[in-house]
Formats: structure tokens, sequence, C-alpha cells
């Protein structure tokens, strides 16, 4: 198990801590609804991929560098 902090919405939190609360009657369980939603959400997924076509001419580019040159430019 690993222990990190995270930042939650407000409404978010208080739906985990309402759950938590009603289901194991404190807040020491929070943890257990976020594994089990995020379980749900990633089962829902079920692998599938997003694809999309790329135009020819854009297809050689290196997108990392493209985006990077964007924001330079936008930058200025």
């Amino acid at each position: 198990m690993v222990k990190t902090t995270i930042n939650l919405d407000d409404e978010i939190y208080a739906e985990i801590v309402k759950e938590s609360v009603e289901k194991y009657g404190s807040t020491r369980n929070m943890s257990k609804i976020i594994n089990q939603r995020l379980r749900k959400s990633d089962a829902g997924k079920g692998g599938k991929r997003i694809v999309f076509k790329v135009r020819e001419d854009l297809a050689s580019l290196d997108a990392d560098k493209e985006i990077k040159k964007g924001w330079e430019g936008s930058s200025k």
C-alpha cells in the first residue's frame, strides 16, 4: 500500500466522506471508497482505444516538437 496526498474538489470530498460514514461509520475508510470508485471507472473502459486519422502531410511531424513550438510562439 502506498500513501500519498491528493487534492479533491469540495463536492467530491463531501460525497466520499458521506459514503464512508454511511458504510463504515467513520471517515477512516475513505481510501476504500476511492479505490472502489477508481476500480469501477477503470472496469468500464474495457481497454478501448481512441483511434483517429492524421492527415498525410502531418503524419511525419513530431507532435512533442510541434506542441513545444506552438507553446513558445504563444508566450511571446
